[in-house]
């Protein structure tokens, strides 16, 4: 149960990310700013210098973690259809399944046909 709930909160944690990702690259953007102003005019502060050595390194922390965040859909799908696949690999009978499923279609399709042809 633990699992359906962390797979719900996904989506939160997206959005933090995606806030702090938006909020430091406005910082970085604008030490940067800052920093090539000071380095024109010949300012050795090193003020803008360390903001940007923290700042660059946990926009790019945070961004590798998003890319591999799934959302709360897609965590769902690898949830369900991950331990369904494992299920079907491992039942005999579930193997027999899929091509039971293709022989009633295919009887169910051809009764269909037969009713048009007798309606005609």
């Amino acid at each position: 149960m633990a699992e359906l709930y962390w797979i719900t909160r996904l989506d939160y944690i997206q959005g933090i990310l995606v806030t702090f990702l938006f909020l430091t690259g406005v910082v970085i953007l604008i030490a940067t700013i800052f920093y090539c102003v000071n380095v024109s005019c010949g300012d050795k502060s090193l003020k803008t210098r360390e903001i940007l050595k923290w700042t660059v390194p946990s926009f790019a922390i945070a961004l590798s973690i998003l890319c591999f965040i799934p959302s709360t859909k897609e965590a769902m799908m690898i949830y369900g259809i991950g331990g369904t696949i494992d299920y079907i690999k491992s039942n005999d009978k579930a193997k027999k399944l899929p091509d039971k499923f293709i022989d009633a279609l295919t009887r169910y399709v051809d009764s269909i046909e037969l009713e048009k042809t007798n309606k005609q």
